[in-house]
This record gives structure tokens, C-alpha cells and sequence, in this order.
């Protein structure tokens, strides 16, 4: 997807994900596409103080409260990849873990379950849906002295992160070994065929990439985990999350809302469908779903 680039030279000395001092603009003004490890990141990044006032206030709206309530799914798919590398079940960090759903999922497995996350809005809807006391503050493994999980999971957590690298490594001194980390996150690829045919039909637009500070391409993380000492490491597709409600039709809603979400619900698992027949078709290599999950095993 070489043809995205524009060859423009940055004032960026290195990457902050592998240390290439190569990187060109994969769209101007929004991303950076570092020519080695593949990551794509925002030019400017918000401080640490200034992401956490926005997981704080502006981003747990009562509507994205519904709307996880419904994501469900998603986080049965993840405990399901988990118990294949873990049947034995053990314990379980969820890092960034919202309003506690693939805590829930895990706890009435039989797992051990501990989350952390920032938002206190988030950990009052855990307690009040899921009777969860999680720890209300930003990840550390200080937090945790002397303490090993089997298991660390973060769902859209590390394209938010200033430091990546620090993020995973500090996950590291908590995991036991052979213990499992899995995350989930955005995939460059889809991303990066969107902004292709954009210019290829001459209709570019903008987009919106909210707080999110990287995009990763599955080459990037399979380089940062095996750097940091990580084996066996394996992408999958992760099914979309549907913002369906339990009601797929809204009476207080307008026919047209009501329309729009049922039609970008079946996108999304139309779309889903498709990578998915992509995925087995290419042996399990060709990962191209929006979301990945990616999964690897502590030495």
C-alpha cells in the first residue's frame, strides 16, 4: 500500500515505537507512517493529564454506557481465545477494563478477576451491572508489588497510550511467566486501503482519529512484543462491536436513526464476514479486520 505515502520528510528524528529515524506522512496533518516497524502515529500527542480528563469527562456519556452493555459478544470471542491458550483458567489482569464486561465474562468462568481503570464513572457502572470493585486509577505495575497474573488483557487501550513500548514492558513485570498477554486494537491495514482508494477515486475527506495517538499494523506489534521477550505471537480478527440496543427498533427514536443503525449494524457483519472468509482462505495469515486481537505467550 506503498501508494498511500506522500514523500515528504518530517521533522520527527525517530519512531517512537522501534526508533527508525524514517517516517513519511500516511495523510498530512492527522498521521505519520514510520518506513520500518509499519506503526502509524499522531503528529502532535496530548499529554497524559489531558487524555485522562477526556476518559474522564468528555468520553463515558450515558449513550457509550448503553452501548457497552451491548459488546457483550466481543468480549466472550476474547475469553474464548484466552481459555484456548489457558484452559486451566488462573487469574486475570483487565487493564483500561471500562464497565468490567470481559471481567464478568472471565469471573463466571472461574477465573480470578482484577481490573483497573481510570474513569470513576466507568468503575460505579462496573460495581452497580457487575458487582466488581475495580482499582479506579491509571495502570502501574507499582500497584501490584510482589503480585503475578496468568493473564493480561487490554481492549483499546494501547493505540491511546503516549509510550507503547513502556506500557507493554510494565505489563511485563506483572504477567508470571508463560502467562498470557492479549490485546485488542485497531488495525493499520484496513486504514491504510481506505485512504488508497480515497485517492484513487479523487474523493479524500476528512476523517476524525480522536484521541487515539497509534494505529498499528500487525508487523508492528509482532516486533515490539518480540523485542520485549514475547513468543508464539498470533493475530486474529475481532468480530465488530455492534452498538445494537436489546431492541434492534427504538420507538423514541426517528425512523431514520433507527434505519441507519440497523443498516451500519449489517455493515459491520457483513464486513466481518468477509475478512473472515479472507483469514481462512489465506491460512490464517492475511489479518485485515478493522480490530485484531493479538495474542502472546511470556518466555
Amino acid at each position: 500500500m506503498d501508494q498511500v505515502m506522500i514523500n515528504t520528510p518530517l521533522n520527527v528524528t525517530h519512531c517512537p515505537v522501534c526508533g527508525a529515524a524514517d517516517s513519511r506522512y500516511l495523510r498530512r496533518g492527522y498521521y505519520i507512517k514510520c518506513s520500518a516497524c509499519q506503526v502509524a502515529f499522531r503528529e502532535q500527542h496530548e499529554t497524559v493529564s489531558e487524555l485522562g480528563e477526556y476518559w474522564q469527562k468528555e468520553f463515558w456519556t450515558d449513550e457509550e454506557i448503553e452501548k457497552r452493555k451491548n459488546r457483550e459478544p466481543v468480549f466472550r470471542e476474547a475469553f474464548k481465545l484466552l481459555c484456548d491458550q489457558k484452559p486451566e483458567g488462573g487469574s486475570v489482569l483487565d487493564i483500561g477494563c471500562g464497565i468490567g464486561t470481559f471481567l464478568a465474562v472471565c469471573r463466571e468462568g472461574g477465573w480470578h478477576v482484577t481490573g483497573v481503570e481510570p474513569s470513576s464513572i466507568a468503575c460505579k457502572v462496573a460495581k452497580k451491572a457487575y458487582g466488581l470493585d475495580l482499582i479506579n486509577d491509571l495502570f502501574s505495575s507499582a500497584m501490584f508489588q510482589g503480585k503475578k497474573f496468568d493473564a493480561v488483557f487490554a481492549a483499546q487501550v494501547l493505540h491511546h497510550l503516549p509510550d507503547p513500548v513502556a506500557f507493554v514492558a510494565d505489563i511485563d513485570r506483572v504477567l508470571a511467566d508463560d502467562g498470557i498477554l492479549m490485546l485488542r486494537t485497531p488495525n493499520l491495514i484496513p486504514l491504510e486501503l481506505s485512504l488508497f482508494l480515497q485517492r484513487l477515486l479523487g474523493r479524500e475527506k476528512e476523517f476524525f482519529c480522536g484521541p487515539a495517538l497509534y494505529t498499528f499494523h500487525p508487523n508492528t506489534l509482532a516486533l515490539l512484543f518480540r523485542r520485549l521477550g514475547y513468543r508464539d505471537v498470533t493475530f486474529v480478527n475481532s468480530r465488530p462491536f455492534l452498538e445494537m440496543p436489546a431492541a434492534p427498533w427504538q420507538p423514541g427514536q426517528s425512523t431514520g436513526a433507527n434505519l441507519r443503525r440497523l443498516l451500519v449494524t449489517s455493515l459491520k457483519i457483513a464486513g466481518y464476514t468477509t475478512v473472515e472468509a479472507v483469514y481462512k482462505l489465506s491460512n490464517e495469515r492475511a489479518v485485515i479486520g478493522p480490530s485484531i486481537f493479538v495474542i502472546a505467550r511470556k518466555k
